[in-house]
């Protein structure tokens, strides 16, 4: 099976994820969440920043912007996204989640 794809598409995701990852690392996010990871609602950089990065990529590739630019800039802000707006957006559950003590 032969898969027709953009390489300039293809390397603007992985750029968005790689800044993403940069620039987390910038602003002190941390790699991992807390353990267990299945309770835990700590913002990481790997969950939910590069989900994030992906997701507004394929957003703004949507919507007609394209280019290894516009999946830099994505990931940049997809990491400050995480960093100082998720908290406010999705704040953590106030009561506890089964199986948290």
């Amino acid at each position: 099976m032969i898969i027709h794809v953009n390489i300039v598409t293809v390397l603007s995701y992985i750029l968005a994820v790689l800044s993403a990852i940069i620039v987390g690392f910038i602003v002190k996010l941390p790699l991992l969440p807390e353990r267990p990871i299945r309770y835990s609602f700590t913002i990481s950089i790997i969950f939910p920043t590069t989900v994030i990065a992906l997701g507004l990529s394929a957003m703004v590739f949507e919507l007609g912007w394209g280019g290894i630019m516009v999946g830099v800039i994505t990931g940049i802000l997809s990491a400050l996204i995480s960093k100082y707006l998720l908290e406010k957006i999705l704040p953590e559950p106030t009561e506890p989640v089964e199986g948290e003590s």
